[in-house]
């Protein structure tokens, strides 16, 4: 039990500052959107685009297949859109004093903190098993799980835009 203890710790104590302050980025904007609030595109796209960043970051810098990688990202990137687009059919949205409101959900803090656990437990795997940066098998089931994580993001926006285009129509 006190190796286990001791193996996350130093996980935890070798995991950079910038990763713990997204961390507080994610729960602080995801538990505001449990409430009902404003429809803001660009808040929306801020999350996916930190993630979009730091993963194809990784990818392009530090993988020994990039574009096998990427290849299989943006097919999943897809098929993460897709099975969000599904999740969020329901999301609804209302006008109030003028301005186009979203109902509070616990979908986007979900999928945000999908993402981050997703992602900080495949960059701790890497850091522990560099050499699978080389090994193909893991090029590519980092590309699929990468992608289709990001892909959630945008099923959320997607019906954002939709019901924002709606919006302005009336």
């Amino acid at each position: 039990m006190a190796d286990i203890l001791k193996f996350i710790f130093e996980i935890i104590n070798n995991t950079p500052f910038w990763v713990w302050v997204v961390l507080i980025i994610l729960i602080k904007r995801g538990t505001s959107l449990i409430n009902d609030s404003p429809a803001s595109i660009g808040r929306s796209i801020i999350m996916p685009f930190i993630f979009v960043i730091w993963g194809l970051n990784t990818v392009v810098n530090k993988f020994s297949s990039p574009n096998t990688l990427l290849s299989f990202y943006l097919v999943a990137l897809i098929l993460g859109f897709l099975f969000s687009y599904l999740l969020y059919m329901r999301r609804s949205f209302y006008v109030e004093d003028g301005q186009l409101i979203q109902e509070g959900s616990t979908l986007p803090l979900v999928i945000m903190l999908t993402n981050f656990l997703v992602k900080y437990i495949l960059n701790v795997i890497l850091a522990i098993h560099p050499v699978l940066y080389t090994q193909m098998n893991f090029n590519i089931f980092y590309g699929i799980v990468s992608g289709f994580t990001v892909g959630l993001f945008f099923g959320g926006i997607y019906k954002t835009l939709m019901a924002k285009k709606q919006f302005l129509k009336s």
